[in-house]
């Protein structure tokens, strides 16, 4: 798996964007997720699908809500052929004032990830046909633009996200966190998910990308799991092999070489995770005697 920053841009003066998306099944990455740091609520409106969110796998049909933090990583794929979603992403600064803390009140449903918090709220759900009809509007809004349209768009969005605090505080439970705790959480993980990606091919350990985020090596262990699914070598590993295919099918250089660009620096040991991971070495000729994918075979099932 890899984790991409998304590159989305929203409109600078007024940070919010509702689009209606086909998601195709022949696009489908299963191994590629992304983050990115506005709010956003998906609503399918036709086709089936599953979405992957810090370790779980929400199937999801139509009428379903999907939300998302500003960091959390997620991915998806299309079990039929094309499923239609309605996006909406925004900035949280445009419900939340800084320098008003009340206005965080409104953000809880996305920054609250404690053991009962779900990103699916079901079709079934009474919030959800609310929720889906007040996006309508927003988009309506965004589309004809009269006067005073963000204000409107605004003040729908609090409407929701009102119902959905109302939606996780159904079963008495209260969203009770420390919100600026989370947000920073969460921004230290992002610049650690940035570092290691751009980073993968050096030999970077676990404590010196705990040490960017300003956690201690087991504490940021656990949390890169929990968010990722994998723990941090199994991560940069999984990075590393990624690229050895990439410049297997796109350069004609031997393997040994690929693979000490990407990172592998004991070749035993390549070998050994190319073929957990991945499967046999695609055949390459030998070169200035390094051992053709062939010989790379028969050595790796020894």
């Amino acid at each position: 798996m890899e984790i991409l920053k998304d590159t989305t841009k929203l409109p600078e003066r007024f940070p919010v964007l509702i689009r209606k998306l086909t998601l195709k099944e022949q696009d489908n990455d299963p191994e590629r997720f992304h983050y990115h740091d506005f709010c956003e609520i998906t609503h399918v409106q036709s086709g089936f699908g599953i979405y992957y969110i810090n370790g779980t796998e929400y199937e999801v049909e139509p009428g379903d809500i999907i939300i998302f933090n500003q960091v959390e990583p997620h991915g998806w794929v299309v079990t039929e052929r094309t499923m239609e979603v309605l996006v909406l992403t925004f900035a949280p600064e445009v419900v939340a004032d800084p320098a008003e803390s009340f206005y965080d009140e409104y953000l809880k449903p996305f920054l609250y990830l404690g053991s009962h918090f779900q990103n699916l709220i079901s079709s079934m759900d009474d919030k959800t046909t609310d929720i889906y009809d007040i996006m309508e509007d927003i988009a309506r809004e965004a589309r004809h633009r009269e006067k005073g349209y963000e204000g409107m768009i605004r003040s729908d969005i609090l409407r929701i996200l009102v119902l959905l605090m109302r939606h996780y505080e159904k079963d008495g439970e209260p969203l009770d966190i420390n919100l600026n705790e989370k947000k920073r959480s969460m921004k230290r993980l992002e610049r650690a998910i940035y570092y290691i990606n751009s980073h993968y091919m050096d030999q970077i350990t676990l404590e010196e990308v705990a040490a960017l985020a300003y956690m201690s090596p087991n504490y940021f262990s656990s949390y890169f799991k929990n968010v990722t699914n994998r723990n941090f070598s199994e991560y940069l590993t999984m990075l590393r092999l990624n690229r050895v295919q990439e410049l297997f099918m796109t350069t004609d250089r031997t393997v040994a070489s690929i693979a000490m660009e990407c990172g592998f620096r004991n070749m035993s040991n390549f070998y050994r995770l190319y073929k957990k991971h991945i499967g046999p070495l695609p055949q390459r000729k030998v070169k200035n005697g390094d051992f053709s994918a062939k010989t790379l075979m028969i050595l790796t099932k020894a």
